[in-house]
């Protein structure tokens, strides 16, 4: 649809390249559809596993606004999710490995996080934002299904490339518990690497960052070697 004010001030804000947005009521609809080991387990992850109040009526204003943009179809009394819900459906409930990335900036304190979630045939990359909302990137890719590693990297070295002084810690865990943990400081054209936050580091460079990333994804490897 055609932004009726895009050479006003009122213009629509852009989002992000290959970025879609979900507001709180949608995401939590869209938990909500499957009670799964996994569900519970990307609920944690993204923070949304307490219960809400009025659950009943988030849950309506989610399927709501996500059949106002073509992302639910009606099906007679029932809701089919279309798009990139549906794959975020699937991600949610069938999902079977969870990363969550922090960034911190040394220099002036700021942060962010990443959640990334694997399931069948998808991978997410979602980041929370103001108001309750979250920026989802979402591939089919097969290559990236199989490895999300490179993924995460460029989320990290964009980061990084717009924060000099960003570092991170990432997580990654499956249903049967940890399976790897990096810190991460910034250095001159790369990081300082640990596998605890007190422990030993170890210098990598920036073409390093997605081997970083699949040690700790994969839990095989040395600290990216």
């Amino acid at each position: 649809m055609t932004d009726l004010l895009s050479e006003t001030d009122l213009a629509r804000v852009p989002l992000p390249a290959d970025v879609v947005g979900f507001g709180f009521a949608e995401m939590r609809y869209l938990l909500s559809l499957h009670e799964t080991e996994s569900s519970a387990m990307t609920a944690r992850s993204l923070g949304l596993d307490e219960v809400a109040p009025d659950a009943e009526w988030v849950g309506a204003a989610g399927i709501s606004s996500l059949l106002a943009r073509g992302l639910v179809a009606a099906d007679r009394d029932r809701a089919v999710s279309r798009g990139e819900a549906a794959l975020l459906e699937v991600l949610f409930s069938r999902g079977h490995r969870w990363s969550g990335v922090g960034f911190r900036d040394v220099d002036d304190g700021e942060g962010d996080v990443l959640v990334v979630i694997e399931g069948p045939g998808a991978v997410g990359l979602l980041q929370p934002r103001p108001f309750g909302t979250w920026f989802v990137s979402l591939s089919a890719d097969p290559a990236h299904v199989a490895d999300p590693s490179d993924l995460v990297a460029a989320s990290i070295l964009e980061a990084r490339e717009l924060h000099p002084g960003v570092g991170f810690a990432i997580e990654t865990r499956t249903l049967e518990g940890l399976v790897g943990r990096r810190y991460a400081r910034p250095a001159p054209d790369g990081w300082l690497v640990s596998d605890t936050l007190q422990g030993k580091q170890h210098r990598r460079g920036l073409t390093d960052t997605a081997a970083v990333v699949r040690a700790t994804l994969t839990g095989v490897g040395d600290l990216g070697e």
